[in-house]
């Protein structure tokens, strides 16, 4: 007896939310041209009829990412320390739970829309609940998010080695620094990434507050 046929996809209708459906389905370091028409049930050219190339189509994809993400935003008794902190990992969250982000949020344009828009809505809490200049906002939100989005993508990840050998590194008798400021205390992947964040978030609230801040 010839094994029962594999059923095709049932063919769904190609318009800008099927495909980004698709496509966070995917995940955006997935999404191809032809990866969504085959999740569709469709031809490439049902594709192409809706979009001008993988760009755009990823692009589709990532605004709709972030139209479905809240950012969090500074609390009335947080501390700005906190709020950066807490911003820092959510875009951690972000970048891990939707591989390929990291990448578009890393080069807005313009045609970013609801990316740009997001910035700004932060960006704007930052600097009301703050009272903080424009460029001071800017800056300390910025700065925050794309060191976040960096540990996340390439530090602080799946991919990072685990500890097992830092006792024996610390032990190396033939290094004259290493081995006494090792640290080897395993404080986990979120430890770890917030350990390197407070330093980025020290470091800016000090630069924005300086005096010639807004000469820089």
């Amino acid at each position: 007896m010839n094994a029962p046929a594999s059923p095709t996809p049932r063919k769904r209708r190609v318009t800008p939310e099927t495909m980004a459906e698709a496509g966070i389905a995917l995940t955006l370091s997935k999404v191809t041209v032809k990866s969504v028409a085959d999740s569709l049930g469709v031809s490439i050219v049902a594709i192409y009829n809706n979009i001008d190339d993988l760009c755009s189509l990823k692009a589709l994809v990532a605004e709709e990412i972030l139209r479905r993400w809240s950012p969090p935003l500074p609390g009335d008794d947080e501390s700005m320390h906190d709020a950066l902190l807490s911003l820092a990992s959510a875009m951690r969250e972000l970048v891990h739970t939707n591989p390929g982000i990291a990448e578009y949020l890393i080069g807005l344009t313009p045609s970013s829309i609801d990316g740009l828009r997001m910035a700004d809505v932060v960006q704007t809490s930052y600097r009301l609940r703050y009272d903080l200049t424009h460029k001071q906002a800017t800056w300390a939100v910025i700065t925050v998010v794309e060191h976040a989005i960096a540990l996340a993508e390439i530090v602080y990840n799946e991919a990072r080695r685990d500890r097992e050998y830092d006792d024996a590194i610390a032990a190396r008798t033939d290094l004259e620094t290493l081995p006494g400021a090792y640290d080897t205390v395993d404080r986990g992947p979120d430890g770890m990434f917030l350990w390197s964040m407070r330093t980025v978030v020290v470091g800016t609230l000090a630069l924005i507050q300086d005096p010639d801040f807004e000469k820089v």
